[in-house]
């Protein structure tokens, strides 16, 4: 449990840190001349909206896994621990293809009106739930649901605190920074955060 909740953490952690989710919000600000305080309120309703539709696809994977840990002991005990190792290893491939996770078409954004950008960019992040963390729910599911719950709401705050945030830093100035390494290299820092819970789990319950 203690994996689950810690792995848990770092993946929102690395999950608020992603320029892809942000980056564009900084992109329309300068662009329709929106000021810091309505810059930062339109990211956190972007974060919201990303974190929603990535609970709700986790609670009802947490709900499905916790059907079969009631009737499969194996599931619980080896099952989940290797679906979170090959997951990991799936992002790590990714990273290797140089593939980026969840990225919001800024072009199409920004040939939008300032009464539709919003709008748009709210449901672009609906759409595109974060797929990392979704490991977390199965395993969450073997523990019940308030534990569904607890990653679901612990993933949520985290995220979207870590977006909101790092809109308003990177309005002082850090969007000068070369983000793309962190970019490029966020797939392998999530697969290996995913592989190494799935470790864990083998020896804890």
């Amino acid at each position: 449990m203690t994996a689950l909740l810690t792995g848990t953490i770092m993946l929102s952690l690395l999950h608020g840190l992603i320029p892809s989710h942000w980056l564009p919000v900084l992109a329309l600000k300068e662009k329709f001349g929106w000021e810091g305080i309505k810059t930062v309120r339109i990211a956190a309703m972007a974060a919201l909206a990303h974190s929603l539709s990535t609970f709700l696809l986790g609670v009802f994977l947490g709900l499905f896994s916790l059907s079969l840990s009631e009737k499969l002991h194996s599931y619980t005990r080896w099952v989940i621990p290797t679906l979170l190792i090959s997951i990991g290893i799936y992002f790590v491939i990714q990273h290797h293809r140089h593939h980026h996770f969840h990225i919001v078409e800024k072009q199409k954004l920004e040939k939008a009106g300032a009464a539709q950008v919003v709008t748009l960019l709210v449901f672009t992040m609906f759409l595109s739930p974060c797929l990392e963390i979704e490991a977390y729910f199965l395993m969450a599911g073997t523990h019940g649901f308030p534990m569904i719950l607890a990653v679901g709401l612990l993933y949520t705050i985290v995220s979207v605190l870590g977006i909101t945030f790092w809109v308003f830093l990177a309005q002082k100035g850090l969007h000068r920074f070369n983000w793309h390494k962190l970019e490029h290299n966020a797939g392998l820092i999530s697969g290996g955060i995913l592989i190494l819970t799935g470790i864990i789990s083998f020896f804890t319950d």
